[in-house]
Order: C-alpha cells, then structure tokens, then sequence
C-alpha cells in the first residue's frame, strides 16, 4: 500500500501543487480505473480513452490549481474534465461513436418492453436501430445516459458532473430514454412494413 493511501484527494492535491511525485501517483492509481470507464463509454475506443484521461491527468500535474475544491470535489470535477476532452475529441474527428455488445445488453434491459422483445427478430431489429438511436441523442441526453446508466453513477452526482440541477438531469434521462424507446420502436415498424412489401411482392 501506498504511504499515500489513506490521504484524501485535496490534501493529495495540495502536495501535488508542491511537486509532490508520489502524491501524484497515488492520485491517478486511485481514480484512473473510475475516469477511463467514462471516457471509454463516451468514445467507445480504448485508446482515445486512455489519451483522453493520461493527458487530463498531464495537464493537471502541470496545472494543479485548475481544481477549484471550493466549487467542486476533485472526483466531479475531474468527470467533468474528462466529458469535455472527449466531446472535444468527437469535435475534432467528426466520429461516430459505436457502442460495445456489453453496452447494446445493458440498454436493452433498461428500455426493454413485452411490445419489442417478444420475438428474436424485433431483437435484431432493436440491437440494429439502437446504436442509430444512440448517435441521434443530443450531447447533454448521451452524456447523461452515460453517467446513469452505464457508468451507474448516483443521479445527484451526475447531475454535479454536468452542472445541472437534479431535476434537469432527471428530465434528460428521461427524454434520452424516451428517444430511444421511439426511435427504435418507429424503425423496426417500418422495417416490419418494408420486409411485409418485400414478402408481397415477390409472390
């Protein structure tokens, strides 16, 4: 164990504005685990993702004061740090982000109904439109799917992350997951549609 350990993050920080090394250590060792699975779940890349949090993490070595503990506890404004380097990224390439099979699971259990999981094929439809879903959110809505869903972070503490109110972030979760749930039902309608046509017209 580190002798660094049991130091919380602002006194860590406090050694670490006085070139503190070993500080700075103990500091990424605790949190980059928690840091990369946001970014990675934002990038979908995990190598974006660990550029993402290793330069965050370089920056503030050099710049420690950036963190404000009278606005925030390192931890969310950190989170904070990190959603925005990688919409920046997003910016700068024009990427889509493309969600992992482990994500695609975890969603449908959230959004799943009797209406679009009885049959294995509107469960290939679902996984199909989901990801088309997904990229059509606005920003604020993923980011906040994100956090609470994938991330599972507490809602008060999300909300922190993206400087809203509880309540906005609430509203978000719900229009993300509402979105989601029309968008998807809509498309595989009008996939069965097409397939109905497709079937009439080659009788």
């Amino acid at each position: 164990m580190s002798a660094y350990a049991t130091i919380e993050d602002q006194p860590l920080v406090d050694l670490i504005k006085a070139g503190n090394h070993a500080a700075f250590a103990e500091l990424v060792n605790r949190h980059t685990d928690a840091f990369f699975a946001l970014a990675f779940r934002s990038l979908q890349n995990a190598h974006d993702a660990e550029d993402v949090v290793q330069n965050a993490f370089i920056k503030f070595w050099t710049r420690p004061s950036m963190w404000d503990p009278r606005q925030a506890k390192f931890t969310t404004w950190f989170y904070r740090v990190i959603l925005n380097a990688c919409h920046d990224l997003q910016r700068r390439s024009n990427r889509q982000v493309n969600m992992a099979s482990e994500d695609f699971d975890l969603l449908e259990s959230t959004l799943a109904t009797s209406a679009t999981v009885e049959a294995e094929q509107h469960l290939k439809w679902q996984r199909r439109y989901l990801e088309q879903a997904i990229r059509s959110l606005p920003t604020a809505q993923r980011d906040a799917l994100n956090l609470a869903v994938y991330c599972e972070m507490p809602q008060r503490e999300a909300a922190e992350i993206l400087g809203i109110s509880l309540k906005a972030f609430e509203s978000l979760l719900v229009r993300a997951k509402r979105h989601l749930h029309q968008f998807v039902t809509a498309a595989i309608a009008k996939q069965a549609r097409d397939d109905s046509l497709a079937l009439a017209s080659s009788k």
